[in-house]
């Protein structure tokens, strides 16, 4: 196993995980090598799935987007959480054109281009003393101020 998927894998089974997993914050859906899925969960009910790559994990951030795990393909754009912390995380004008990636100093392709955010953001930023856990609390913080779209349709 190669080291970015032996440190991954390790994580996934880590207590702080299993902890969250517990909780009902988050599942792991799959994974294949540095690649896994997770459904994300607020404590408003609302959830949403996310596609992670690893690679080079964990002295590289994760590269996330928004997913359907039922579908096995991206999240249609009128799916992703917005209202609260979630319309600038999930921009309509910034994660569509950039692989549907979050908009935050954990991901690996937000992270490109945006230098200031070391000073801004240092709580946040990846760095060796991050793992997937805080990626997953990060997204379901975030999750819990969205308003939209209404569990009715999230449900559909």
């Amino acid at each position: 196993m190669a080291p970015d998927e032996a440190a991954l894998a390790s994580d996934l089974t880590s207590e702080r995980f299993e902890i969250g997993v517990d909780r009902g914050w988050w599942t792991l859906h799959d994974r294949s090598g540095t690649t896994a899925t997770f459904r994300v969960v607020a404590g408003t009910g609302r959830s949403v799935d996310m596609i992670l790559d690893c690679a080079g994990y964990p002295g590289c951030a994760p590269a996330g987007a928004l997913w359907s795990i039922s579908e096995g393909s991206a999240l249609p754009t009128n799916l992703w959480p917005q209202g609260g912390r979630a319309s600038e995380v999930f921009s309509l004008a910034w994660s569509v054109g950039n692989g549907g990636s979050p908009y935050i100093p954990y991901d690996r392709r937000a992270l490109v281009g945006h230098d200031p955010w070391r000073t801004d953001h240092p709580r946040h930023l990846w760095g060796p003393d991050k793992s997937i856990v805080d990626y997953l609390q990060l997204i379901r913080d975030v999750l819990r101020t969205a308003t939209q779209p209404t569990m009715v349709e999230v449900a559909a």
